[in-house]
C-alpha cells in the first residue's frame, strides 16, 4: 500500500491541473484508502521516519522488545496507552495522535474525560512521556501504561 500521508495526498491534489489527472488520482486505490494498521500509519509520518527506533524506545518508555514488535507490525494493535506513548515520544501533533488512535482501533482522546484532557494538554504543550505521567499522577489520574 502507498504510505502517503494525508498532507502528501493534499499536496498531490493541489498540483492536479485537469480532470484527466483527477480521474487518475481517484482511480488509484491506494490514494483514498486509509492505513491498515497503527504501525503502517505511524511509520509513514515524516517525523517518525526520521527517528531512530532506539530513540522511540527510549522516549516512549515502552519495553524494548515490545516496542520493536509494534514498530515491525507483529503487534499491530498495541493498545491505547502504548499508541499515545509512541505519539508523544515522536512529538506528534494532537491531530496526528488522534489519527494514530483511530488507525489502531482505539478511542480518540475525549476532552470531557478528565484523564484524556490532561493527555491532550500534555501533547499540546510538548511534554515528554515522563512529564505526562508525572502530571497525570499529580492530577490523581492513572499514568500511561
Amino acid at each position: 500500500m502507498n504510505n502517503d500521508t494525508t498532507d502528501r495526498l493534499e499536496e498531490k491534489l493541489v498540483r492536479i491541473r485537469d480532470e484527466n489527472e483527477l480521474y487518475r488520482y481517484l482511480d488509484d486505490p491506494d490514494a483514498l484508502l486509509g492505513f491498515a494498521s497503527f504501525p503502517e500509519y505511524f511509520l509513514s509520518l515524516d517525523r517518525v521516519a526520521g527517528m531512530a527506533p532506539a530513540d522511540l524506545v527510549r522516549a516512549s518508555g515502552i519495553d524494548r522488545t515490545y516496542c520493536y514488535q509494534i514498530l515491525n507490525g507483529t503487534k499491530p494493535r498495541p493498545g491505547r496507552d502504548k499508541i499515545i506513548r509512541l505519539c508523544i515520544a515522536a512529538g506528534l501533533t494532537l491531530k496526528e495522535t488522534m489519527r494514530a488512535l483511530k488507525t489502531g482501533g482505539e478511542a480518540v482522546l475525549y476532552a470531557r474525560n478528565r484523564r484524556d484532557a490532561v493527555i491532550i494538554y500534555c501533547i499540546e504543550q510538548g511534554y515528554s512521556c515522563e512529564e505526562t505521567d508525572i502530571l497525570l499522577d499529580d492530577m490523581n489520574e492513572r499514568p500511561l501504561m
